[in-house]
């Protein structure tokens, strides 16, 4: 299923009318566990529940005057109607400019905030650009007001033969800007040293 957002829609509802349309395709339906019995009054811990709404293979369209931004799809997605974010599995990002495709974010999962748009994703997290750049690591955060990527995590960032690890990032998504924040160390051309600056080769 696809839902597009337009320059005419709020960015932080963008999940909640995904959600919301879909599930209004889908008759009302909630799914979840029976009714806990009535002397056991306490909620079940969030872990223990099942989600409100399960949709499979959504595709939600981000564009601005009818020129995308961006395409995010998971193959799973869960909500729980008392919560902002939705859970996201099997999580795949395209970003583009001038409606070109430049990068693609990959990640086994992922949650979305309904008000802000903002991205959070986790575990075998790959960011790769048209032009090779390449950053490998296990979660990364999409902040959609500024379009910037970061993290506070142990990154690896390949271009060609030159390789630049470090802890902490900040970058675009097509990885034309990309900032390390400590630990760095760089590999160029088959020469080893630690670099001064955090900015990418």
């Amino acid at each position: 299923m696809e839902t597009r957002r337009t320059e005419h829609g709020n960015p932080g509802a963008l999940l909640l009318a995904a959600v919301l349309l879909l599930a209004a395709g889908c008759g009302g339906e909630r799914g979840g566990v029976p009714p806990a019995p009535a002397e056991a009054e306490a909620a079940p811990a969030p872990a223990e529940r099942s989600p409100d709404q399960i949709l499979f293979e959504t595709t939600i369209t981000d564009s601005r005057e009818g020129v995308r931004r961006w395409v995010l799809a998971s193959d799973r997605l869960e909500k729980y109607l008392d919560q902002d974010e939705a859970q996201l599995h099997g999580v795949h990002m395209e970003f583009f400019q001038a409606d070109t495709l430049f990068s693609v974010l990959t990640a086994a999962r992922g949650r979305a905030s309904q008000r802000s748009g903002n991205l959070f994703v986790w575990d075998d997290v790959v960011v790769q650009a048209r032009d090779g750049r390449r950053l490998e690591t296990q979660e990364l955060s999409y902040d959609d007001r500024s379009g910037r990527i970061s993290n506070e995590v142990f990154n690896r960032f390949t271009r060609g033969g030159d390789v630049m690890t470090g802890v902490g990032m900040l970058a675009t998504p097509g990885l034309d800007y990309f900032e390390l924040k400590r630990e760095v160390d760089a590999t160029v051309r088959g020469g080893t040293g630690a670099a001064g600056g955090g900015e990418g080769p």
